[in-house]
Parts: structure tokens; sequence; C-alpha cells
């Protein structure tokens, strides 16, 4: 049951943040600080997700990430799930995801009409 930290570049405070991933059999849980979202196992059909949307607790940091983030982080926990993945390459993969969430972050528009937004 591996936990994974990732560093995650936050607008709102001008730092990376650490947003921690633990992988079990039966659950997924994402968390920053107190905030959490959790995706359930559930046998012949897609996982349930609960507590915080994953979206909104990356909008409290002014972190925009492209619609499909949250199947990302989905797909690495069933491959580690189903043992495509073992814990190292998990791991590799979400700093992947971290990484490329921290592109996109960070090449936000940045003209005085856009700075409402971020």
């Amino acid at each position: 049951m591996p936990t994974i930290d990732l560093q995650i570049f936050s607008p709102r405070w001008g730092r990376e943040d650490t947003y921690s991933v633990e992988l079990d059999r039966g659950f997924m849980q994402i968390t920053m600080t107190q905030r959490v979202a959790r995706a359930e196992w559930r046998d012949n059909s897609n996982p349930e997700w609960s507590g915080e949307p994953l979206m909104r607790i990356f909008q409290n940091d002014n972190i925009y990430p492209p619609a499909i983030t949250q199947n990302m982080f989905q797909k690495v926990w069933t491959s580690w799930r189903d043992g495509e993945l073992d814990d190292a390459r998990a791991e590799a993969e979400l700093q992947e995801l971290a990484n490329w969430l921290n592109v996109v972050t960070r090449a936000k528009p940045r003209t005085d009409f856009w700075r409402v937004y971020f």
C-alpha cells in the first residue's frame, strides 16, 4: 500500500504543495492537507468517488487542470491494482502526471485580462 507524495505548483501560494496519493487494492485517496478525494473499488463497475471532488481541491489552489486529470489518476491506480504497474512504476507515472500538471499550471495566461482568473 504505497503512499506517493507529489509536488504540485499552486499559483494561489506561488509554491509547490504536497498532494499525497495513497494506493490500496480497495481504494485510492488523494489528500492535500485536510482536503480528501477518495475512489472506492467496485467489482464490475467504475470506482465510486467520494469526499471532496478532486477538481475542487485543485481549484482551491488556483490549479485548473484538464478535465481528464481525475481519470488519469484513476488509470494509474487501476493499473497498479491489476498488477500492470508495480509500486515503483506507479510512483513514476504519478510523478509524470504531476510534472504535466505543473507545466499546464505554470503556462497559464499572464496578461492583465486573465489575471482575474489566475
